[in-house]
């Protein structure tokens, strides 16, 4: 028996000493694969290499001769300081910090000395510029050994375009799969049970609230014909709580669809430009990865102008000289790191911007047919056809009506400045107005509201007597000023409409709210008035006004109606042809979508950035 106790305890002792054995050898094994170092990358080995030559530049760069620069120039400014606020102690501080009253003298001293503290930081921080020495960190040697580190990172991302282009199509594949997958979600919405709309009713606050207080209310009554109506009603409030909650769903999903649909149309637009943009910000973040981690190892601090810094400077002490070259070298650290970002992002990206080659081929159209409409205007522009605007032709009449009256004409082209498109369009009208009133032999007054509007309009007015063959009957005091001030410029046309009771009124250009002011003015002179601008709201004052109006659009057009100038009718007759090719075009484009919603090649043909 002993003998048989004693094989067991044998047995077991071999199996607990074969266990630890294999214990320690799988615990060998674990070690060596942690203490084993994970092989990287190719690009991970590219990024992590570009950061220690960036942080050998750093290493090796001096900050001495920046320190004798910048030194005198602090020196003055601390001492400038304190030469004025000498009561400025550290006791001060600590005062400020532990919240305690302060004097006005003292609150001005610290007004005070945050300004120095600005100074001192923009003086320091201006020499991250990549200029002469004086101005810049950063020199030319510099700056060329950053593009060569970050062209070899280029040139990796340019040699994976293949792969960059691969991984866009797989990728554009499943945000087209998840806009599918929404389409079919929004369907079955569509015909959802009420008993699946209540279960998302169950988590409406408003919903709970109001069925428990319909339940009370039901509690509360006796007769049989009261809860009859009340259980009505709340049938009715329940149908119309499923009703709107079911729209609630649809909508939701339908924006859900619509924003996927407009983000796979952006990510699908995407072209080698943008995959190649978007690789250099992703590569640039793991170089900085690596940047932070060797920062560490050389406890290199963020750029800040510190309390203890400047007051250092004040009693130049032992390590003075030492902090300042510290400060200098972290910014000099931030200004390398951030010029690297830069020359990685914009300095090797591709010439030819393939995604605008839509703009290339769009403007030489266009010229062509810029050149083919104005050859053909020359030819015939007397025989063209533009559709008759009845207020341009009662021009001439009112004009002869001042002439036979001898009264005056009032023109003003609004409040819109002069590059303002329905102000552009007014002076081309004027030109041509003050033509004819040359030859009628009549006189025009001109107000406008800015100074620049003022000399166009002296301008055009000059030019329209010069070519009626009169250029001395042109009064040019009779373009003049009158007000920046929206209404005080219109005080002053209705007070020069009172006073000279012109025969004609004529108002182009751009309007607000003081289209009203202006048009009851002329009215109440007893003025023929014809007015015409693009601003919608201040159409049914001119409309109900004024004897003509010109309306949106025919504002463009009248220069080219009264001239017959070849360049202007030239671009009347291009914007309808435009016109023309755009509605084609979304007729087209409308086509393709209903057809199928993935067709989007006309769409992506005129869409550009």
């Amino acid at each position: 028996m002993k003998k048989f106790y004693l094989i067991i305890l044998i047995f077991l002792f071999t199996i607990t000493m074969s266990a630890q054995e294999e214990t320690s050898t799988g615990n060998t094994s674990e070690i060596t694969s942690s203490e084993k170092p994970s092989e990287l990358s190719e690009e991970q080995m590219l990024c992590k290499e570009a950061a220690e030559e960036i942080m050998k530049i750093y290493d090796n760069w001096d900050s001495s001769e920046n320190y004798k620069i910048l030194y005198p120039r602090i020196k003055e400014f601390v001492t400038d300081f304190y030469d004025d606020f000498p009561e400025f102690t550290k006791e001060l501080f600590v005062k400020e910090k532990s919240g305690e009253k302060l004097t006005d003298y003292e609150r001005r001293t610290f007004v005070a000395y945050k300004g120095l503290k600005e100074s001192v930081y923009e003086e320091i921080s201006r020499y991250s510029a990549e200029k002469d020495f004086y101005w810049g960190y950063i020199d030319e040697d510099i700056s060329s050994n950053l593009k060569l580190i970050a062209k070899k990172l280029g040139d990796h991302s340019r040699a994976n375009s293949d792969k960059l282009l691969k991984d866009q199509e797989v990728y554009i594949q499943e945000l087209l799969d998840e806009m599918r997958k929404n389409e079919l979600q929004l369907d079955s919405l569509k015909n959802i049970s009420d008993l699946k709309v209540i279960d998302d009713l169950l988590d409406d606050e408003q919903y709970n609230n109001d069925m428990m207080l319909l339940q009370y209310k039901r509690m509360q009554l006796s007769s049989q014909d009261e809860k009859s109506k009340l259980d009505k009603f709340f049938v009715d409030k329940l149908n119309r709580y499923i009703e709107e909650k079911r729209s609630e769903l649809i909508d939701k999903k339908r924006n859900e669809l619509i924003s996927s649909k407009e983000y796979w149309l952006e990510e699908k637009r995407a072209t080698m430009f943008d995959l190649l943009d978007y690789e250099s910000r992703r590569i640039s973040k793991i170089v900085t990865e690596y940047l932070d981690s060797l920062k560490v190892e050389r406890n290199i601090k963020n750029f800040d102008i510190s309390d203890e810094f400047l007051l250092s400077i004040k009693d130049s002490n032992d390590s003075f000289e030492q902090n300042f070259n510290d400060l200098i070298k972290y910014k000099f650290y931030s200004g390398l790191v951030g010029k690297f970002g830069f020359y990685i992002q914009y300095e090797y990206q591709p010439l030819f911007r393939s995604f605008r080659l839509n703009v290339f081929v769009g403007t030489i159209l266009f010229m062509m047919l810029f050149v083919f409409i104005f050859r053909r205007v020359k030819r015939s522009k007397d025989s063209m056809f533009i559709r008759r605007i009845p207020g341009l032709d009662a021009i001439d009449d009112a004009i002869g009506r001042a002439t036979e009256m001898g009264r005056p004409i009032v023109y003003d082209s609004g409040i819109g400045a002069y590059s303002n498109i329905d102000t552009i369009a007014s002076m081309l009208i004027l030109k041509s107005v003050a033509k004819k009133v040359a030859e009628f032999k009549a006189e025009i007054y001109v107000p406008t509201c800015d100074p620049v509007v003022m000399q166009i309009s002296e301008e055009m007015v000059a030019s329209g007597f010069l070519d009626a063959g009169y250029p001395e009957d042109h009064k040019k005091d009779n373009v003049f000023y009158l007000a920046a001030d929206q209404f005080a410029f219109a005080a002053g046309i209705a007070g020069l409409l009172a006073r000279k009771k012109p025969a004609t009124a004529l108002h182009f250009g751009f309007y607000l709210a003081e289209s009203l002011l202006i048009a009851e003015a002329g009215f109440s002179a007893g003025a023929i008035q014809v007015a015409g601008t693009t601003s919608v709201g201040q159409l049914p004052f001119f409309i109900t006004a004024c004897d003509y109006t010109l309306i949106g659009e025919e504002l463009y057009a009248a220069a080219a109606y009264i001239s017959r100038d070849a360049q202007i009718l030239t671009n009347l007759k291009l914007s309808d042809y435009a016109k023309i090719t755009i509605g084609i075009l979304f007729i087209i484009g409308t086509i393709f979508l209903t057809i199928n919603s993935e067709w989007t090649f006309l769409q992506d043909l005129v869409n550009t950035r």
